[in-house]
């Protein structure tokens, strides 16, 4: 785990705050990049996927699919339990909490390991960098840096098409996703501190 939290917390400096590590430490860093759970980033160039719109869809919303494909085969599980036991209401209530704790722990299982990667994928909605255009007048234009069509401008439909959507992911997952982890946190902080 602490591995796992470390690569995460090194791997987003770069991207969502734009701090530069050495090479020499970054080098033994690019091995972690399989465990980064940027399925998109390693089955398809982002080109091909579509617009940056779908690219951010995609990337906020497969970890929801993902869970919800988990918990569906969880309460198959569960009710095929059921189906095959005596079906006492005892029982019932056993499977109900069993079942409640399995898919509390797959959440956050799940949750945990994309966070790092859905975050950079939002924040790729935000990044720009500027190029010069006309070299006699000075003048600059700041493009996407995820994808060149886009004009970093508000007279940008594309650009500000995005701004809805980047606003939302990142209250879903850079803001609501922690706070849920630390709401957990504080709930369980006695059993934590009794070591129970």
């Amino acid at each position: 785990k602490v591995l796992i939290s470390f690569y995460q917390i090194a791997g987003t400096l770069g991207p969502v705050y734009g701090v530069r590590l050495h090479e020499d430490f970054t080098r033994w860093m690019d091995i972690m990049d399989a465990i980064s759970f940027d399925f998109l980033g390693l089955t398809y160039p982002d080109a091909c996927i579509g617009s940056m719109r779908a690219r951010l869809l995609i990337s906020a919303l497969w970890p929801c699919a993902a869970f919800l494909l988990i918990a569906a085969a969880i309460a198959c599980h569960a009710f095929a339990q059921w189906l095959l036991s005596d079906r006492t209401d005892n029982l019932r209530r056993d499977l109900v909490r069993a079942t409640q704790s399995r898919l509390i722990y797959w959440a956050i299982l799940v949750a945990y390991l994309v966070l790092p990667s859905v975050s950079r994928s939002i924040f790729k909605a935000r990044q720009c960098e500027s190029f010069n255009v006309d070299d006699v007048t000075g003048e600059r234009r700041s493009y996407l840096v995820a994808d060149l069509d886009v004009l970093c401008s508000a007279d940008d439909d594309e650009y500000r098409g995005l701004d809805a959507y980047f606003w939302a992911f990142f209250v879903l997952w850079p803001v609501l996703v922690p706070l849920s982890f630390l709401a957990l946190l504080l709930q369980i902080r006695r059993d934590v501190r009794a070591q129970r």
